[in-house]
């Protein structure tokens, strides 16, 4: 009989050392960071790779910001290269992420198409009407940048008087509008004006902008089973 009992023990033994070996073996970390912190995350290998929480974490980590300068074509090829970028990154498939991930291309789509008919604008002004939704400042702007003339002169007056209202020096603002008023070529000073602070700053509030608010590195953590702070810098 303690025989018997010493083999069930030896097995049950193996048995729980097997189990703690496999769930060792599944377990492995990553090392990532934030504003403040350095992190390793101790995660599931059966449920995410290391390559999908790479991606993952530069799916939010990753400012986006495309250069609209040179040609249009140049630009062009920027955001096909970005968004090709993003559409590729193969990221973890939770609903959060997934949804996150659909939101980053249609910013940088909607982004991209804003910024070629402002790039365009002079040599095809239409492209801003057609950019933008009816009943909006942008199709306002953008109607009076068509147009031309009085109405193109009348928006460059509208946008500095609103410029005036936040800004530390509003008689400054109001001394280059006149001054610019003066001059021969206003229309086309007007123009590039309206263009930048009326019709895409007004156009890129339509934009599905995304917000950082701490969130996305909030449920990045929830991937791991365990976090542990290896570093922060001080505040």
């Amino acid at each position: 009989m303690e025989i018997i009992e010493i083999k069930r023990i030896s097995i049950a033994t193996f048995i729980l050392l097997s189990a703690i070996s496999f769930a060792v073996a599944q377990t492995r970390t990553w090392t990532f960071d934030d504003e403040l912190c350095t992190y390793t995350g101790h995660y599931d290998s059966k449920k995410y790779t290391a390559k999908e929480l790479a991606d993952t974490y530069c799916l939010f980590r990753t400012s986006y910001y495309v250069s609209d300068k040179g040609t249009m074509e140049e630009l062009r090829v920027r955001y096909d290269s970005v968004i090709h970028h993003v559409a590729n990154l193969e990221i973890v498939q939770t609903n959060y992420f997934l949804q996150l991930k659909k939101d980053v291309i249609r910013y940088l789509e909607e982004t991209a198409a804003l910024k070629k008919a402002e790039k365009n604008a002079k040599q095809d002004v239409q492209s801003l009407i057609t950019a933008v939704k009816e009943g909006t400042d942008a199709r306002q702007y953008a109607v009076a940048l068509s147009n031309g003339g009085d109405d193109l002169l009348e928006a460059y007056k509208q946008v500095v008087k609103g410029q005036m209202k936040n800004n530390s020096t509003p008689e400054y603002l109001w001394y280059n509008y006149q001054t610019t008023m003066e001059r021969d070529d206003r229309l086309d000073l007007a123009f590039d004006y309206v263009l930048v602070y009326g019709w895409w700053n007004s156009a890129n509030h339509l934009v599905h902008h995304i917000t950082y608010d701490g969130k996305q590195m909030e449920q990045f953590q929830k991937l791991f089973v365990k976090v542990d702070t290896l570093d922060c810098d001080e505040l």
